[in-house]
Formats: C-alpha cells, structure tokens, sequence
C-alpha cells in the first residue's frame, strides 16, 4: 500500500499533509486515513497538547496556539516538520493541520509528500465548531468572533497554503461524501505513479 521510506517505490505517498480552515474537516480526514490507509495521525496539536501537559500548561484552544507562536516564532514555523522528516520510521504519516509555508517546504523535500487542502464554507464550519462546544472542544462563540479566528497567527496563511495543495477537497456535504473524495483522490495519486 506505501513506503516506510523513499528508499522503495511507494504506492501512496509516504507523508500526507492536511491544510484548511478550523473545523473544515482535517481531523475526519486524518481519521479515516489512519483507519482505512493504515497512516499514523500526526497532528502538531497533539505536540503542542504534550508539551503544554509536560509544562503544567492550560490545554484550550488559546493556549496552546500561544504555546505553538512561542515555539515557532522561537525555533521556527518548521520546527516539528523537521522532526518528523528525520523520524522516517514513523511513515507513513498524516499531518493533521499544516500551517506555515516552511513546514511545506521541509515536507516537500522528501519525494512522496503531498499535500491534500479540505475547503469548507464558513456557515458550515461554525456549525460544526457549536455541535462540538458541549464536548469541549471549542467555545461557544457568536458567528463573527469565529470569523476572527482566522486572523490568528496560526490561521493567517491557511488561504494562500490551500492554493499549493496537490489536491483540494470540497468539505461541505456529509461524512460519506468526504469519504469519497479522499478514495479518489488517493486512487489518483496512486495512478498518477504508474
């Protein structure tokens, strides 16, 4: 199915990077490739989520992009992509929720990287973010304050990045659909080789 390394032809790419929005669909997306595709999750969230325990830190949605500006405007956007590139024993992988151009430019430094954008409409991801609020995932929030999430450091580039995916998919119907999409466009890449 894929390659643990470059050093072999690989049939799906050895590193999946997600790009889009908050709540566009990156979590679902990376699920059912580690369910369906057998890749291992790699989101930088739960690096920043272990650092944050290890330090006694809050595990909120705040602070853990302070956290994550701290580090990257510290060591660079880069910082965890670096790791995993040099951890080749952990591939296959998908990264659950790139971010920042340099992280692409170190993921794309190896072959079999590609880089899949999930595209959603912001009505639809802020009714996905309010079914989630009594599961503590996000705060409740009025429509406009979750527009202005994408104003963050870390969801500042996320527009200009989907328009370098190799592939983009459109989030807005049901999980089925999603589903679907990701089928197609894993059979493409995987035809795309022969």
């Amino acid at each position: 199915m894929y390659a643990s390394n470059e050093d072999r032809n690989p049939m799906y790419p050895s590193i999946i990077g997600l790009v889009g929005h908050i709540r566009a669909g990156k979590t679902s997306t990376s699920e059912y490739l580690a369910t369906t595709y057998k890749y291992k999750k790699a989101s930088n969230s739960d690096v920043l989520r272990e650092i944050s325990s290890k330090l006694g830190l809050g595990q909120g949605r705040e602070d853990l992009k302070l956290l994550g500006d701290s580090i990257f405007s510290t060591l660079g956007n880069e910082t965890i992509a670096r790791y995993r590139v040099a951890h080749r024993a952990s591939w296959p992988i998908v990264v659950d929720g790139i971010r920042y151009e340099e992280e692409i430019e170190v993921y794309r430094s190896c072959s079999s990287f590609r880089l899949l954008g999930i595209r959603s409409p912001d009505e639809v991801r802020y009714s996905r973010a309010q079914a989630l609020v009594h599961e503590g995932k996000d705060d409740a929030q009025s429509f406009a304050d979750f527009q202005k999430l994408s104003s963050a450091r870390s969801e500042a580039k996320v527009s200009d990045l989907l328009k370098n995916s190799d592939h983009i998919i459109d989030n807005s119907g049901d999980i089925t659909s999603l589903h679907h999409q990701i089928d197609l466009c894993l059979a493409g890449w995987l035809s795309a080789q022969d």
